[in-house]
């Protein structure tokens, strides 16, 4: 449970930290109101997006088996996605930041309602 790789707890907590940090580094304010539009530049941002527009899928399929692994096995899918897109895309500083920022936020909000329901709390910092 405490190993930080594989499908652990510390290893889906560190992917959630990354997000959060990569997002203050770049002053993402949560309270703005910004007007974000995704444009999918490579394949590591398409494997992300399309993961996560994976999680209603994953969520009915926990309720009507009763598995919530489920929500585990899309949490942990999620979180190695995002770490193929740290390795492969520039986010602060490049042409793309303000899309890439979009698709962080769109991710920890994700991730945020698979922690939510598998009971764990978030943090921002390790």
């Amino acid at each position: 449970m405490l190993d930080p790789r594989g499908n652990t707890g510390v290893y889906l907590l560190y992917a959630y930290v990354r997000i959060c940090s990569i997002m203050r580094k770049a002053g993402y304010d949560p309270a703005a109101k910004d007007d974000f539009v995704f444009t999918i530049s490579n394949q590591s941002e398409r494997d992300l997006a399309l993961t996560l527009l994976r999680l209603p899928e994953a969520l009915e399929s926990a309720a009507k088996d009763l598995m919530i692994n489920r929500i585990t096995d899309q949490l942990y899918e999620i979180s190695t996605r995002v770490g193929d897109f740290y390795n492969q895309s520039r986010v602060i500083g490049s042409d793309e930041e303000k899309s890439r920022i979009a698709l962080l936020l769109a991710t920890k909000k994700v991730m945020e309602v698979c922690f939510h329901l598998l009971g764990m709390k978030t943090i921002d910092r390790i």
